[in-house]
């Protein structure tokens, strides 16, 4: 029934999909704008060296005489490139001679990266906040007014989502990395492919109730991360299994599309994605606390029976009273 619900959440609402994605596209464009800043002057000084020259040199003359067949000039241009003393060696002494300047140029664009990551965390709360605001009481909020409501909430909510998801993200890597360095190919994509959808799904179930429970409830981020029900706890394995799912399906849409559409569908599909998971966390949460939410104008859905047992037997004896009733009516 989640599911169903998120999906339909995001068909009814699809146009935050294009917010999502003009907000993206305008945060990628200042990202690669600063990243270049940092990057291209660096690339520019590399590229005009005598020795980044020599080497090219070297290497057209090594296309030329393989194409050409020429099998002596071959040997030569192969030797000037991978000698004792070659252009390879020469390039990569300079490179060593540079790595204060590579250093500083990897931590301008990292933090490039999380600058970057963290504006989008902005219009994902934004954008749930709107959400939110469809699912109980049905109102349509703009999204400047939303950005402008939720900005100090949003940006205490990314100043701790964001490292959390960096540090989770580069496990994840250095994990896939020594599978791919250790093992058979196809025995390492399998198991890194496993690891990846495991380690995404288990970061949404844990960091997914974040944001629901700041926006629909007021929790400071503290009490969000720490105040757990005990239904909630026990929901662990339910909500994790619901992301595994939605992982594995996200991937295979995403590729489907790529490789369908050369890659021209993925411009909807991508933020698509971003949104539906936050359906999926609102819903989870609303599901979660027993809370009614709309799904359409016409349509609400419920669940009294959250797991709190004194509610739920309540919730039992308040219907048979009804139905006592309409029967002695």
């Amino acid at each position: 029934m989640r599911f169903r619900n998120s999906m339909r959440l995001l068909m009814e609402n699809f146009k935050r999909v294009f917010r999502l994605l003009l907000c993206r596209w305008s945060i990628s464009l200042v990202a690669s704008a600063l990243c270049c800043s940092f990057v291209l002057p660096e690339l520019l000084d590399l590229w005009k060296s005598d020795e980044v020259q020599g080497l090219w040199l070297n290497v057209k003359e090594f296309l030329k005489a393989f194409f050409g067949l020429d099998r002596t000039a071959l040997e030569a241009a192969k030797d000037a490139i991978l000698g004792e003393n070659g252009t390879l060696q020469q390039v990569l002494d300079l490179l060593s001679s540079m790595t204060l300047e590579i250093v500083l140029v990897c931590l301008g664009v990292a933090f490039v990266y999380l600058l970057k990551r963290f504006a989008e965390t902005l219009c994902y709360f934004t954008v749930g906040s709107q959400l939110n605001d469809k699912m109980a009481t049905y109102a349509e909020t703009p999204f400047s007014a939303a950005f402008v409501a939720n900005l100090g909430k949003a940006s205490v909510y990314a100043v701790a989502y964001v490292p959390a998801v960096f540090l989770f993200d580069a496990l994840t890597i250095g994990i896939c990395y020594l599978l791919l360095t250790t093992l058979p190919v196809l025995m390492a994509l399998f198991l890194s492919m496993t690891v990846i959808v495991l380690c995404q799904s288990l970061k949404l179930t844990v960091t997914g109730r974040w944001m629901p429970a700041m926006v629909t409830e007021g929790k400071k981020l503290r009490h969000a991360i720490f105040q757990k029900s005990p239904y909630e706890k026990k929901q662990f394995g339910k909500v994790f299994s619901m992301y595994l799912i939605t992982v594995y399906m996200i991937i295979v849409v995403n590729v489907v599309v790529a490789v369908c559409t050369f890659g021209s569908g993925l411009i909807v599909t991508v933020p698509a994605s971003y949104f539906f998971l936050i359906c999926e966390q609102f819903v989870n949460h609303y599901t979660v606390t027993g809370k009614k939410y709309f799904i359409t104008f016409e349509r609400i859905a419920t669940n009294p029976d959250h797991g709190d047992s004194e509610h739920f037997f309540e919730y039992i004896t308040e219907t048979e009273q009804t139905e006592s009733n309409e029967k002695s009516e």
